[in-house]
């Protein structure tokens, strides 16, 4: 497990450096990277632990029909949308991270998406 959050963290600041260089306004201080990815892991395992938790107390009955519901988008767009809140509490708790436009939101949305559905598939 240990290891596990340790090789996220890394991962992390390796996506938050790329995107501070590869979107302008994505903004991250000089020495900040660490900090700002150590925020997100953070946001990150408490979105997750909640929505498992609330997952236990309905025994999957709301995830199941809220899936029915939707038609199945819930799985597609439910990640998507918690990234999206995470990078947004992330650029609230702290000044070292700006993210000044919904493009760079985004993107850096479907980014940490991404590099979570590929460390889920690696560990």
């Amino acid at each position: 497990m240990l290891i596990k959050l340790l090789v996220v963290f890394v991962v992390f600041c390796l996506l938050i450096y790329l995107l501070s260089r590869l979107l302008p306004d994505f903004q991250v201080e000089t020495g900040a990277i660490p900090i700002v990815a150590l925020i997100l892991v953070g946001v990150n395992y408490a979105v997750i632990w909640i929505f498992a938790m609330l997952n236990f107390i309905t025994l999957g009955i709301l995830k199941w029909l809220i899936t029915i519901l939707t038609l199945g988008l819930f799985y597609l767009l439910a990640g998507f949308i918690l990234n999206i809140i995470i990078f947004w509490i992330a650029d609230r708790f702290t000044d070292k991270l700006n993210i000044r436009s919904k493009k760079a939101l985004f993107i850096s949305a479907l980014a940490l998406q991404l590099t979570s559905y590929l460390i889920g598939k690696i560990f």
